[in-house]
């Protein structure tokens, strides 16, 4: 007779056969392998498909010491030191040209203490080199992109000491901060006199641009030089406008051509000026 909730011999025995059928499934099947160590390190254990990646039959290393294996690769045993003292670990080893995903397991004896150890070795090189590739598709992109950005914004050096930005299409808060620093690099380096920001091909701004833009006219008046707008649209001045910004500050004309004139005829009085006897 047994008790309520007791389990049969043969009920014990039929779960025990059915996990060795799962265990057996997963070692035969999945880019994986198992390996359990005594307390020294032994092998007593050692199966999976996973094993195959590196030339190693199961049950071929049963019996040798696995921290005399690591002996000239110190770095490789730190985790099966850790599970043999009786700490659980996971941890990512490149060895053998194969990636290994791999957890140690510390076994205890009954009273806790460390008894051993289990490891489980995932094959992640494929997944490995998966993720490696789309990360550089992912830096190509965005290599290309900002390769874009900067086609479609380009500073020119249109006259001696003048620079011109001409933006096309929709400029957002993003891409006006990487001009930015850009075009205030480029005043720097050709110690620059005027700077004009063509906004002829600007369908639209945010309302954060409009106000970068200004402050854009602000910072480039801190580095000595002058900034000037040209080429505003309609749409784009109604957002500045509705924004309340403040343009008094601002020298704006009607398209690039009046602007690149504008510069010429300061910079020429700015020359005649230095130019002329001291009285």
């Amino acid at each position: 007779m047994t008790t309520a909730g007791a389990e049969t011999r043969e009920e014990l025995e039929a779960k025990l056969r059915e996990a060795q059928l799962l265990l057996r499934a997963i070692l035969d099947y999945l880019p994986i392998s198992v390996c359990k160590y005594d307390r020294v390190g032994t092998f007593t254990f050692q199966e999976g498909k996973g094993l195959e990646r590196v030339g190693v039959k199961p049950g071929q290393l049963l019996g040798a010491n696995v921290l005399e294996l690591y002996a000239d690769h110190p770095e490789g045993s730190e985790g099966i030191r850790q599970g043999l003292a009786g700490r659980a670990s996971h941890g990512v080893l490149d060895a053998l040209d194969t990636v290994w995903d791999t957890w140690f397991v510390p076994v205890r004896d009954e009273r806790g203490e460390p008894d051993g150890l289990i490891s489980i070795n995932l094959d992640a090189t494929q997944a490995t080199q998966r993720e490696n590739e789309l990360r550089s598709k992912l830096d190509l992109i965005e290599k290309q992109q900002k390769v874009i950005r900067d086609l479609s914004t380009p500073i020119i050096e249109v006259w001696d000491k003048v620079l011109t930005l001409p933006m096309v299409g929709v400029v957002d808060s993003l891409r006006i901060s990487e001009v930015m620093d850009n075009l205030l690099s480029a005043i720097v380096n050709k110690d620059a006199r005027f700077a004009i920001l063509d906004l002829t091909g600007v369908d639209a701004v945010d309302t954060r641009t409009a106000g970068y833009l200004i402050e854009m006219i602000k910072a480039i008046r801190l580095l000595g030089a002058e900034g000037i707008i040209t080429g505003i649209r309609s749409n784009v001045a109604q957002t500045m406008i509705a924004l309340g910004l403040d343009l008094s500050g601002v020298t704006t004309v009607g398209n690039l051509r009046a602007g690149l004139k504008l510069c010429m005829r300061r910079m020429a009085a700015e020359h005649e000026a230095a130019s002329a006897p001291v009285k």
